[in-house]
């Protein structure tokens, strides 16, 4: 049956790397899970197999990912299987602490929000602008009638 013979912390290569050595007769399958769930490989994060000795069942390699940031951190499972059997391995992997000092689904500080209590504190600002708004509008239909009642005829009797 399968057995990991190592798994160690993540080190910093070329790329980030998660060492890992199993060992089983036939060659097992690997997999890996991502805080409990399947974690889908690609052009950032694959498995490498870096040595295979042709006399030995041992497998070495690593689980490569590519520039991973503060989302790529968590708890790394090593899954291998067999028809003989299966085991498993745990790692956490840090990369690299959350540069944000909020949540993103928190509200911003200082901004007015839907559902907010009345008055919030920019609700007068809004109110202000609109009434801003509204005021100029009216003030330039308001011109722009005059001048069109008023501006029909000329003193001097010159045409347009």
């Amino acid at each position: 049956p399968p057995m990991i013979l190592l798994l160690e912390q993540a080190i910093p290569q070329h790329s980030w790397c998660i060492p890992f050595s199993v060992d089983g007769n036939p060659v097992p399958s690997i997999q890996w899970l991502f805080n409990g769930t399947a974690l889908v490989e690609g052009l950032y994060i694959h498995t490498l197999i870096m040595e295979y000795e042709h006399n030995s069942t041992i497998l070495h390699g690593c689980l490569q990912l590519n520039r991973p940031t503060h989302v790529n951190n968590g708890n790394y499972t090593l899954l291998v299987r067999n028809a003989l059997g299966s085991a498993s391995r745990s790692v956490q992997g840090r990369f690299m602490d959350n540069p944000f000092s909020f949540s993103p689904e928190e509200p911003i500080p200082g901004r007015c929000q839907m559902g907010a209590a009345w008055p919030c504190p920019c609700c007068h600002q809004v109110s202000v602008a609109v009434a801003l708004a509204v005021f100029a509008c009216l003030s330039l239909s308001v011109m722009l009638i005059l001048l069109n009642k008023c501006g029909r005829r000329s003193k001097f009797g010159i045409n347009r």
